[in-house]
């Protein structure tokens, strides 16, 4: 699952339920852990907790936003792109959460479950997400597929809000090195423009640099379609009401 820089360096940590004792061994953190009705899963024959049980553990090193993104990642997996199954559900994570009542974390992990949603395909799709719900906007459908009059896929966008017509493209850096990528992206947005769409596309600069300026353009977009909006400005926040 995708996780900080800083936390995918150091040690592997190994874990035991008690009454086992944890080995001691050099380079190696050791855990022994209570049975709570954990699950354990393999993986290349050795014995793993359950990913679910892992999110859990993982709220205790973790902030919000970065357990909301790993959390968003075990229940989308690939499958809006190749069907195939992800890690776990959101309610595996639920029911993981519930009986570990007194880990550590465990408050940071009920928070993240109210924002964990099905759909996003990448860190920086779930964090503009979050950063478009939290900020009053409508929730984006997420992959929306759109089609033109004859039934054919033209473009599955980021997010979109189909009844303005309005969606967004995480434009990550490999839209800009690879020149098959870029030169497609240009022919993807002009044929999603010719339907009628208003297509944003945002870049990591739009995201961490100006995130309010981001949130205003969003916004405009979709007053102008007809959307009763907040819209973001400097910092302040003004309704606006629909015409």
């Amino acid at each position: 699952m995708p996780l900080p820089e800083e936390s995918l360096t150091g040690p592997i940590h190994v874990s035991v339920f008690r009454p086992q004792r944890a080995p001691q061994v050099r380079g190696i953190v050791h855990h022994e852990l209570m049975l709570r009705g954990q699950r354990v899963a393999t993986v290349s024959g050795s014995p793993v907790i359950h990913p679910a049980f892992v999110w859990v553990q993982l709220a205790e090193l973790l902030s919000l936003d970065d357990l909301v993104v790993a959390g968003d990642f075990l229940i989308t997996g690939t499958k809006p792109f190749d069907g195939r199954r992800p890690w776990t559900t959101s309610d595996e994570l639920r029911a993981a959460v519930e009986s570990t009542p007194g880990a550590r974390g465990v408050r940071t992990a009920r928070a993240a479950l109210t924002e964990i949603r099905y759909g996003c395909l990448s860190p920086q799709e779930t964090r503009l997400r979050l950063l478009v719900e939290r900020a009053g906007l409508p929730s984006p459908v997420l992959n929306h597929r759109v089609y033109d009059a004859r039934g054919n896929l033209v473009a599955m966008l980021d997010g979109a809000f189909p009844e303005q017509l309005v969606g967004y493209e995480y434009m990550g850096d490999h839209h800009r090195k690879d020149r098959s990528t870029y030169r497609y992206d240009m022919v993807r947005r002009a044929r999603v423009e010719d339907l009628g769409w208003s297509q944003l596309d945002i870049s990591s600069d739009d995201l961490e640099k100006r995130p309010l300026e981001t949130l205003a353009r969003i916004a405009r977009r979709l007053h102008t379609a007809g959307a009763t909006v907040p819209v973001i400005e400097n910092g302040v926040v003004a309704r606006i009401r629909r015409r």
